[in-house]
């Protein structure tokens, strides 16, 4: 009776050059999504399209539709992936600072503007193609407003516990997060020409107030 054979394995069957069908397609999509970076950052999300991202990433066009149905669907993958770069590189100043709501908010601003003089292809996604193509706006926008309106509510609450006024924070937020993005694309525009130090001088004015405002109300901020 001859010795019965083990079963194949697909994934082993199927791997080329050291990697399985679905590590190659996940290769593939990240090298679409660094060249439509590089598309989208280079020449605007207008000008954009899908042929320049497949010979960007010397890729046929088959395995642009493999991962994405749309060239803003793409777009839309880089801007969230930027976005979460960024929202990191935030957090991680910020908790770096004490507790104090204007080193936080310097720390933070500095990390973003930091983030965007890095690349100016980030800018470009970030700031303007975000803007013009309304691709981001408003639900994703008022989206990351509010994730951030949550957190910035409770902290409120236990820095100024006596407010005597009832603070729309989703307002406070959308308004600060629309001056610091005005700021950063007027930067751009001007080619970074302004250091950044002087940069967060010039947004942290409002802040700086908001907190002078909210402390004069009741019986000021917490020691907390």
């Amino acid at each position: 009776m001859s010795q019965q054979s083990a079963p194949l394995d697909v994934n082993t069957a199927r791997r080329y050059g050291g990697a399985s069908a679905a590590e190659r397609a996940a290769q593939r999509r990240e090298r679409l999504l660094e060249a439509a970076f590089d598309v989208f950052g280079r020449h605007g999300w207008r000008h954009g399209t899908m042929r320049l991202i497949c010979a960007q990433a010397r890729l046929n066009d088959r395995y642009f539709y493999e991962h994405f149905a749309t060239l803003d669907e793409i777009f839309l993958a880089v801007h969230k992936q930027l976005s979460a770069d960024v929202a990191a590189r935030i957090m991680l100043q910020v908790a770096q600072q004490p507790d104090d709501p204007i080193l936080q908010t310097r720390a933070g601003l500095k990390a973003f503007f930091e983030y965007i003089k890095e690349d100016a292809r980030r800018a470009q996604i970030l700031l303007v193609d975000a803007v013009t193509t309304g691709l981001t706006n408003p639900h994703n926008l008022n989206a990351r407003v509010s994730q951030y309106a949550g957190l910035l509510r409770e902290r409120f609450k236990a820095r100024y516990p006596k407010l005597t006024i009832a603070l729309d924070v989703e307002l406070v937020v959308g308004g600060f997060v629309g001056m610091v993005v005005h700021t950063a694309t007027v930067w751009f525009q001007r080619q970074f020409d302004t250091p950044v130090d002087i940069l967060v001088d010039h947004n942290i004015y409002a802040w700086s107030g908001l907190h002078q405002w909210l402390s004069s109300q009741g019986e000021g901020p917490s020691p907390g």
